[in-house]
């Protein structure tokens, strides 16, 4: 049974936007990820959402701009190795339960609730935040 790793926003962000100290670092992910076994690397499609909004603020551009969104969901979903997967209800409420739980905001409790639901052991990412959940956090 694959080991699953569940990616989060920070990866994407730093390697598409070419962060220049941890963009490096993603992008040998990134290179992980192209290589993964089927199943191994998960991320929600609250990522993409996530990344683009990240992403045009840093940038100047705008989610109006066709072009600027077709490059980074093309980019992100053409993945070989990486499942997106939706938000499902039971995400939304649990989320609620981590915040408490784990002293999380909203936003990264939604990608505990998702890594958690679909057996993700480890969360790539440089979110120090998630040392406090029952994830294992590498980057």
């Amino acid at each position: 049974m694959v080991e699953r790793k569940y990616v989060d926003v920070n990866v994407f962000v730093y390697w598409l936007g070419g962060h220049p100290t941890l963009g490096r670092r993603s992008k040998d992910w990134i290179k992980r990820v192209e290589g993964g076994i089927d199943g191994e690397f998960i991320t929600s499609s609250l990522t993409l959402y996530e990344t683009l909004a990240i992403l045009a603020g840093l940038t100047g551009q705008s989610l109006k701009q066709q072009s600027f969104v077709r490059s980074v969901v093309g980019t992100i979903t053409s993945l070989p190795g990486l499942k997106i997967i939706p938000l499902e209800v039971q995400d939304l409420t649990l989320a609620l339960t981590y915040m408490h739980d784990y002293k999380l905001d909203y936003e990264d409790s939604l990608h505990l609730a998702t890594a958690l639901r679909v057996g993700a052991r480890k969360i790539i990412s440089n979110d120090s935040d998630f040392d406090r959940t029952p994830l294992e956090r590498v980057f």
